[in-house]
């Protein structure tokens, strides 16, 4: 078992982010969006996660580490637990929650499943995760490692790393990327309004957006 620490982005560095969408960026980016069915579990509550990540991986039936890693979180941090996709043993739930709570993490990333969802909603705790279970893990002490590696969905995920995050996904930023980030989502922004403004001038969509150039092209 391995436990380690990391450097975390400057406060300020990660406030650049307020307003980033995901959404915005897939226009741009095409890697480290993690695979569609994690997914935000907070019901219909708006939601906006930014943070830095620390990573814990567990096996499918032992969370010893979650608990370990929540007591090492700083405010601010968003933890994100990789359990191969195992689905049938939740390793998060409200005990887990209100803990993190206490300790100002961000919100939560489990690459497998969440139990007491409707006690995490009304919490107001951002948790994204492949589905529920009423199963739960247990803690056995055999195996995890805090700030190593990780992999969710079809992502590699490093701590240290910056997690944007909104009610249709996440993406997984490195911190040297924060100021292409700010960048791409300023253009895309700008982008769109002037799509917008040549559809309320009565453009077709396709004009408005080039698919018609490019179809012109061919």
């Amino acid at each position: 078992m391995e436990i380690n620490d990391f450097d975390r982005p400057a406060a300020d560095r990660l406030d650049e982010l307020s307003g980033v969408s995901p959404n915005d960026l897939g226009h741009r980016l095409s890697f480290r969006f993690p695979t569609a069915d994690i997914e935000y579990l907070g019901g219909e509550r708006p939601v906006e996660l930014i943070g830095s990540v620390l990573t814990v991986r567990i096996p499918p039936e032992d969370s010893t580490m979650v608990h370990k890693a929540i007591e090492l979180a700083q405010p601010g941090d968003v933890i994100a637990i990789d359990q191969q996709g195992h689905g049938e043993n939740a390793p998060w739930g409200e005990v887990t929650t209100r803990a993190a709570l206490e300790r100002g993490v961000a919100g939560t990333i489990v690459d497998g499943s969440i139990t007491d969802s409707a006690a995490i909603e009304r919490l107001g705790f951002p948790v994204y995760a492949r589905g529920r279970s009423a199963r739960t893990t247990r803690l056995h002490g055999t195996a995890g490692d805090i700030n190593v590696p990780i992999q969710i969905g079809r992502t590699s995920v490093r701590p240290g790393d910056v997690v944007v995050g909104n009610a249709d996904g996440l993406l997984f930023l490195d911190p040297d990327d924060i100021e292409r980030a700010v960048s791409i989502q300023a253009e895309e922004a700008d982008r769109e309004r002037e799509v917008l403004d040549r559809l309320a001038a009565g453009e077709s969509l396709a004009s408005a957006s080039g698919a018609a150039d490019l179809l012109d092209d061919e």
